[in-house]
């Protein structure tokens, strides 16, 4: 890899902030910034194994969705909605609702019905729906409010898939439509068969999304090893502005490899050996902003500076010369 190199190479390609927020390279899924009409919140990864991950969605205060993808230390699980397993993933929801129904949390908890999903397609769930209400204050008034809880149950990828969507009763006619959107992007993303260069392209969206959470990190780790397989690539290691050692902010080198993300956004869809450096640039930036939004890193005064300008890529050019990597 040549560091601080004096080739420039910009080619015209658009820097896009695609839509992946977190990527399972182990089982080759990647899950949407955007599932149903909601947001991707945060992804929580926990210790024990067997219990794999859930991503986490939300809208406003109406909308709220889990997907969760664990093996409870399974080594073989067959693919299906009806398998060996299903049953007592549900059986588990249902004591989760009674165990808070029995300390007050929520109250009237009953079963409102089951059913397959999508009817026709090669990868189905099991549905129950449950109704509860729930103790909230509306405008400075405690109120009783009725609430849905939709559980999608299958096996894929051998493991469990949960998904698990929240809404009042009151919304439901939206609710519909968000879980039908819902349900066809999670079969679709189940489906997957994505290529190594697809999943790392989604990777530096994920790196983009949210990059101290769960999600951005365990992508930027993929990130950079692509790129440190890449011999010819040309990193301008100048334009890394914070302090070095001990001085550096937490979470700065999580901008070093949203670099690196936004140059593999140029270079793998074009099948090139090198290229990107403004994109690099560019992508670096924007993350930077993402970053300080989200209260993920501290100041950094060189690039609350460079964030200002509205033409980041004539400010790339005009610092290539500034730290002399081309000439006046």
């Amino acid at each position: 890899m040549k560091w601080s190199s004096i080739i420039l190479s910009v080619f015209a390609v658009q820097l896009v902030m695609a839509d992946a927020a977190f990527v399972d390279f182990d089982l080759g899924l990647v899950f949407p910034q955007q599932l149903g009409g909601m947001a991707c919140e945060t992804v929580e990864n926990y210790i024990d194994e067997g219990m794999g991950y859930t991503v986490f969605y939300k809208r406003d205060d109406h909308f709220r969705a889990e997907i969760s993808v664990y093996n409870f230390g399974r080594t073989t699980i067959e693919t299906g909605h009806n398998v060996d397993g299903i049953g007592m993933l549900l059986q588990g929801v249902e004591s989760e609702l009674q165990r808070k129904k029995k300390d007050g949390l929520i109250g009237k908890v009953q079963k409102r019905g089951s059913l397959v999903v999508p009817k026709k397609s090669a990868i189905q769930f099991a549905n129950t729906v449950f109704q509860y209400s729930e103790l909230r204050e509306v405008n400075g008034i405690e109120k009783q409010i009725t609430c849905i809880q939709s559980i999608y149950l299958t096996a894929a990828h051998n493991n469990f898939v949960k998904v698990q969507f929240y809404f009042d009763v009151a919304q439901n006619k939206s609710a519909r439509a968000s879980a039908e959107q819902m349900i066809q992007q999670v079969v679709t993303m189940l489906k997957g068969d994505l290529s190594e260069d697809q999943l790392i392209l989604a990777a530096c969206d994920a790196v983009f999304y949210n990059p101290a959470d769960y999600s951005g990190k365990s992508a930027a780790q993929r990130v950079g090893k692509k790129t440190m397989s890449m011999g010819e690539l040309c990193i301008y290691d100048a334009f890394f502005v914070w302090p070095d050692g001990y001085g550096a902010p937490e979470n700065s080198d999580l901008l070093k490899l949203a670099y690196f993300a936004g140059m593999l956004k140029v270079v793998i869809p074009q099948k090139l050996a090198s290229g990107g450096e403004c994109e690099a640039f560019v992508a670096m930036v924007k993350t930077y902003e993402v970053m300080r939004k989200r209260n993920q890193i501290t100041a950094i005064a060189q690039l609350d500076e460079w964030d200002k300008v509205d033409d980041k890529k004539a400010l790339y050019q005009k610092l290539l010369i500034e730290f002399g990597y081309v000439a006046p």
